[in-house]
């Protein structure tokens, strides 16, 4: 969900290290301004977006990673996405937000990003596998997500997550009238660059 998103999409800097022969290799990356993160949903009634503002993310993040044969596997490559930092678009909004994230207990979504497959010959998709942490609950999946590299990394892509695969139930609004549909998408759209 929220935060979650945003930096998965680290694990995509296996293109920095292809020519190397030492196995574990270290970089330091930095996240763009015009980079998104945005949760979408729907209600019964109505369509939401909440948008994450990047601007933490700033700072450098430092990524260790494994050169495997198979895919590059990845150490420390983890973003902790502050819930408050999300904004859905008014007062309420962001405030069933919170609630629905358990913020009071659990105040960060963490993406942590496990693997990266190296991309097929012309291709743009590569396969990564994930970790989400939301409100305490851990899964990992694995999707695709576009990469391209020019002077920077742009990593597009859209992850689809089942609010009751993380054991959140959404808030039910106007005596139940209102409800939050379970499926929620993220989408993607970061910009990286090598320090």
């Amino acid at each position: 969900m929220p935060h979650i998103t945003k930096t998965i999409f680290f694990g995509l800097l296996f293109f920095i290290g292809l020519s190397f022969n030492d196995p574990e290799r270290e970089t330091k990356v930095r996240v763009a301004p015009e980079s998104e993160v945005v949760i979408s949903g729907t209600t019964n009634v109505n369509q939401f977006s909440c948008v994450y503002n990047l601007e933490e993310l700033e700072m450098p993040i430092r990524l260790i990673y494994d050169e495997k044969t198979e895919h590059i596997v990845f150490k420390n490559a983890e973003l902790k996405l502050v819930n408050d930092c999300f904004d859905c678009g008014g007062k309420a909004i962001n405030k069933d937000f919170k609630e629905l994230l358990k913020t009071e207990r659990h105040p960060k979504v963490n993406l942590r990003l496990l693997y990266v497959d190296p991309p097929a010959a012309n291709k743009g998709r590569v396969d990564v596998g994930l970790e989400i942490e939301i409100a305490g609950v851990k899964r990992t999946i694995e999707t695709q997500l576009y990469c391209e590299q020019t002077k920077n990394i742009q990593v597009k892509g859209t992850l689809e997550l089942k609010l009751s695969d993380f054991e959140l139930e959404a808030p039910k609004k106007m005596l139940g009238m209102i409800k939050v549909d379970n499926e929620i998408k993220v989408n993607l759209a970061i910009q990286m660059s090598e320090i």
